[in-house]
């Protein structure tokens, strides 16, 4: 099987050689005509060599308590993905290359971490 390079707008330093297991959660979307919307930008990353999880907060809570231009540490967020997602897709595999770069310029700027993950 060929590499897969996987993106995400986060810091994930995963390691070469490290066994990852990468899901995409779908959220409920919709007023009146409910559908799944698959988010393939934001998956949840479990190194599981070392056991690390990377995600963002939406996978934990529904509503977001972030307050813009605050840092806010969050105690009371759970240790497990919300019951009312659906698991998507899964893939597993070696990371064989993981780059951090930092994407704009001055205040406007954020991270992507690319991994580059050989299945299996």
């Amino acid at each position: 099987m060929s590499t897969q390079l996987i993106h995400v707008a986060a810091v994930a330093p995963i390691p070469v050689g490290h066994r990852v297991e990468i899901r995409i959660y779908a959220e409920e979307e919709g007023l009146f005509s409910k559908t799944w919307t698959p988010r393939f930008h934001d998956p949840h990353i479990v190194d599981t060599t070392s056991g690390v999880t990377y995600a963002s907060a939406w996978l934990f809570e529904a509503v977001a308590m972030y307050r813009s231009g605050e840092v806010q540490v969050r105690p009371d967020l759970p240790l497990e993905i919300r019951p009312d997602l659906r698991e998507h897709a899964r893939m597993a595999g070696t990371v064989r290359a993981c780059r951090i770069t930092w994407i704009g310029n001055g205040d406007s700027r954020y991270p992507q971490t690319t991994l580059a993950i050989e299945p299996g």
